[in-house]
């Protein structure tokens, strides 16, 4: 098999970044995929500039990047989940749940619905603050594995404020205090394992 020169791995780079593949890591990975791909197939030094193109078009980088973007999504959400099982994680869960739900409990038994407006507006700052922290520096812009884990976070985040409702857990029967302090458990938990995953994404960055 013909290894390619460092002249045409920086044509292929070329190619890709003509065509908008935007992120840089993705972008490493197509670069490889391809070069592997015309290796395989390459006899001699006139079939190079054919060979790439048959590449590109059977490729198709754009559905390349986007296949990756859907995966990546998957996979930080699966990690996000796993975290359940993962004892460091649980306690500092548990250890912010009883420092902040203690706190709101203070103001849940008279005015529980402005607890629980407080409970979530701090919750919100604090995962949308990593979410602006994962725009934090150019580098961080152009790697999806970071803008993966940000915007699983901000999207859960959402979610969250939408789904876990006084109102709506009211059919458990359960007192207000025990339902925001379940509510604090939820939001500590998110906080927790997403930023978590979100700082692992930032050390990869960091050590490429």
């Amino acid at each position: 098999m013909r290894t390619l020169s460092s002249t045409q791995l920086d044509k292929i780079r070329r190619e890709i970044s003509s065509i908008q593949v935007y992120y840089t890591d993705i972008r490493a990975e197509l670069t490889d995929h391809i070069a592997c791909k015309i290796e395989a197939e390459i006899k001699d030094e006139e079939e190079f500039e054919s060979l790439l193109q048959k590449s590109l078009e059977e490729i198709n980088p754009s559905k390349f990047q986007r296949s990756l973007l859907i995966q990546a999504h998957l996979n930080f959400l699966k990690e996000f989940l796993g975290n359940l099982g993962n004892l460091r994680i649980m306690v500092k869960t548990v250890g912010m749940t009883l420092i902040i739900g203690s706190f709101i409990n203070l103001f849940s038994t008279y005015t529980p619905e402005t607890a629980e407006k407080a409970l979530k507006t701090a919750f919100l700052i604090a995962c949308y603050g990593g979410f602006i922290l994962g725009l934090w520096k150019n580098k961080y812009l152009s790697n999806s594995q970071v803008l993966t884990a940000a915007n699983v976070l901000f999207l859960i985040a959402s979610f969250s404020q939408f789904f876990l409702r006084l109102e709506w857990l009211a059919w458990t029967g359960a007192s207000h205090q025990k339902l925001l302090f379940f509510m604090t458990a939820c939001f500590s938990f998110i906080l927790c394992s997403g930023y978590a995953n979100l700082f692992r994404k930032f050390k990869n960055v960091q050590w490429q």
